[in-house]
């Protein structure tokens, strides 16, 4: 981080920066850190993305592509930028301002069924055994990396938002009204219904799993869900932000 671009930040990236990346906090969470890579994009997409000027947001529509590998790589980075833009809009509205760089709706998109497991996971914890689809929110991914994502003293925010926010299937129509929501899709119709619903979200995709091709009358030539997904939030009235995870150098579509 240069000093040229340091002023742009605000003051809740800038704390979460020293947070995640900063010696003496590494330290007191007994050496819990992000890889170099992971390090890079995370910066990478805050520098980039705060520069931007709030105003001319609804015609830039930014897309920020992540080389990343599958797992955990992608996890701990996209947990850390909810986190990012969630706390930046809890603080922006606590101040009584509207930045619109920042949202506090998010779609997480998996078109394949062990993909939107692992989110489920990754949000709601692991299924209790015979709890009949109940979950322990204790055991998810959040809560594990709690201590590396979230300052200690936004622990609470952060959890009690996710507990009320995030949603998967038919729950996630009746969920849009309240104050934010992490909508878990399919890739298909169910994202194209979020988005219209969600005009201003960030939308996570991954382009290191092989697509999901779609068959019908209306799409002779096959094309993959998430070229939908993409050209419909693109178009879209209204604005927001695209995080795809691509694959590193080296590796393919569906690759470690």
């Amino acid at each position: 981080m240069t000093q040229a671009v340091a002023p742009r930040l605000t003051p809740t990236t800038t704390a979460l920066l020293r947070w995640w990346f900063g010696q003496e906090a590494i330290c007191l969470r007994g050496g819990q850190a992000f890889h170099d890579r992971q390090r890079r994009a995370i910066q990478d997409t805050l520098m980039a993305h705060e520069a931007m000027d709030p105003h001319s947001l609804r015609l830039e529509r930014p897309v920020h592509r992540l080389a990343l590998t599958q797992g955990e790589q992608q996890i701990e980075v996209l947990l850390a930028l909810l986190v990012w833009q969630l706390l930046n809009r809890n603080d922006a509205l606590a101040a009584g301002t509207d930045d619109a760089r920042f949202t506090h709706h998010f779609i997480a998109v998996a078109a394949h069924d062990p993909a939107r497991e692992r989110l489920r996971q990754v949000f709601f914890g692991r299924p209790r055994p015979g709890g009949r689809g109940q979950r322990d929110f204790g055991t998810s991914d959040l809560v594990r990396l709690s201590p590396l994502l979230i300052p200690t003293a936004r622990h609470e925010e952060v959890h009690a938002f996710v507990r009320a926010s995030a949603c998967h299937g038919a729950p996630l129509f009746h969920q849009f009204d309240g104050g934010g929501v992490i909508a878990l899709t399919d890739g298909r119709l169910e994202a194209l219904e979020c988005l219209a619903r969600l005009p201003h979200a960030m939308l996570f995709d991954d382009d290191t799993r092989p697509p999901y091709l779609e068959h019908s009358e209306e799409d002779r030539h096959g094309l993959a869900w998430r070229h939908h997904v993409r050209r419909f939030a693109t178009a879209r009235r209204g604005f927001g932000v695209q995080v795809v995870f691509t694959p590193p150098p080296g590796h393919g579509p569906g690759q470690p």
